[in-house]
């Protein structure tokens, strides 16, 4: 039986990618293993320096971004607003984590173009609700692309 595929996105081998940055490895195991909690079919890439996951999303299709503020070489809003200016294939879902517990500070990441702002410690359910419903919607608008150009 031949099935078609009219989206790889739909393509049940397809996997979603989701970024994780931040420059402390504890955390970046702890915040992959929430995102692993899922049980989606995810390729779950994790960095410490967010100049190099620039970089490498140039290159690749990302799904889900998660990364802290507080980073060496530049911090949480100028990462978004890079993200932002820079992607031209459609908005990119991007929960950034932050020790601040500065109300002002998540409406400038929001305003950045950040999707969600959560606090260090992060709650893992949090975590993990928000980023089920991120890349759950990041799905949607690609298959919505993809219908728009048939």
């Amino acid at each position: 039986m031949n099935m078609v595929v009219s989206n790889i996105r739909s393509a049940s081998k397809f996997k979603q990618t989701v970024l994780i940055i931040d420059d402390q490895p504890t955390v970046l195991s702890i915040h992959a293993a929430i995102i692993k909690s899922l049980k989606l079919n995810l390729n779950i890439v994790t960095m410490t320096d967010p100049i190099e996951a620039l970089a490498w999303m140039s290159k690749r299709q990302v799904d889900l971004i998660v990364s802290d503020f507080r980073m060496m070489n530049m911090d949480g809003i100028e990462f978004v607003e890079t993200i932002n200016r820079t992607n031209s294939a459609g908005p990119k879902p991007i929960i950034v984590i932050s020790v601040l517990k500065d109300k002002k500070l998540h409406k400038e990441l929001i305003a950045a173009g950040a999707s969600a702002c959560l606090t260090k410690p992060v709650n893992p359910t949090s975590l993990a609700n928000m980023a089920y419903f991120l890349l759950d919607r990041s799905k949607q608008f690609y298959d919505h692309k993809y219908l728009e150009t048939q």
